[in-house]
C-alpha cells in the first residue's frame, strides 16, 4: 500500500512539475506575444509618421503644447518686374520653451518682409519661387521660429512688357508645419 501512495505521489509531483513547465511556458509565450504586438505597433506608428500622416512626439491635442502665429501683409506694390502687387502670408511656429518677454513682436517680421521686398535685385532673382525662398529663409534664421511656411501670392498682370496672367503664388515651407494654401482672389470681369 505505501508502494501505491508513493508511486501516486511521484506521479503527481511530475504532473504537478508538468504542469507548472507548461505554465511558465505559457506565461513567456505570453509575454513574448504581448511584445511582439508592442514593436509592432510602435513599427505602424513610426511608419505612419514616416509616410507623413503624424509625428511621433504627439500632437497638441495630446498634450504637446505649440505656440504659432499668422499674419498677412496685403496689396504690396514692389518695383518688381514692372512694379506687381502682392499679397504676402507667414504662419510660423516659435521655437519650444520660448520666454514670453522673448516672442518677437510681428510686426518686426512684416517690417523685414518688406525692406527685402523694397531692396531684392531682379537681375540675381528673376522669380517668384526664387524670392519667396530667400524670403522665408531669411525670417526663419533671423528670429527665434522652428518652422514656417511663407506665401507670396502674385496678382495678374495684363502689362506687356510684364505679361503674368491671373493670380499665382510660390508657397516656401521650412521645418514640420502646415504648409500655407491661401486661394487667390475670385476675381470677376
Amino acid at each position: 500500500m505505501a508502494d501505491v501512495e508513493l508511486e501516486r505521489s511521484s506521479a503527481t509531483a511530475a504532473i504537478d512539475s508538468e504542469s507548472s513547465a507548461r505554465g511558465s511556458r505559457l506565461v513567456v509565450g505570453t509575454l513574448a506575444l504581448l511584445l511582439g504586438m508592442i514593436v509592432a505597433a510602435g513599427l505602424g506608428a513610426a511608419g505612419y509618421a514616416l509616410a507623413g500622416g503624424g509625428s511621433l512626439g504627439g500632437d497638441a491635442a495630446a498634450g504637446e503644447h505649440r505656440r504659432e502665429f499668422m499674419f498677412e501683409v496685403l496689396g504690396v506694390t514692389t518695383p518688381n518686374q514692372g512694379g506687381q502687387r502682392l499679397n504676402l502670408f507667414f504662419h510660423y511656429r516659435y521655437i519650444w520653451g520660448l520666454a514670453e518677454g522673448e516672442i518677437p513682436d510681428y510686426r518686426k517680421l512684416r517690417t523685414a518682409a518688406l525692406e527685402f521686398l523694397r531692396t531684392a535685385d531682379l537681375s540675381k532673382t528673376p522669380y517668384w519661387e526664387t524670392l519667396n525662398h530667400e524670403l522665408c529663409g531669411r525670417l526663419k534664421t533671423g528670429y527665434p521660429v522652428e518652422a514656417i511656411s511663407c506665401q507670396m501670392q502674385v496678382a495678374g498682370n495684363e502689362d506687356p512688357d510684364h505679361y503674368e496672367p491671373g493670380y499665382h503664388s510660390s508657397v516656401e515651407t521650412i521645418g514640420d508645419i502646415a504648409s500655407l494654401r491661401v486661394p487667390g482672389p475670385q476675381v470677376t470681369s
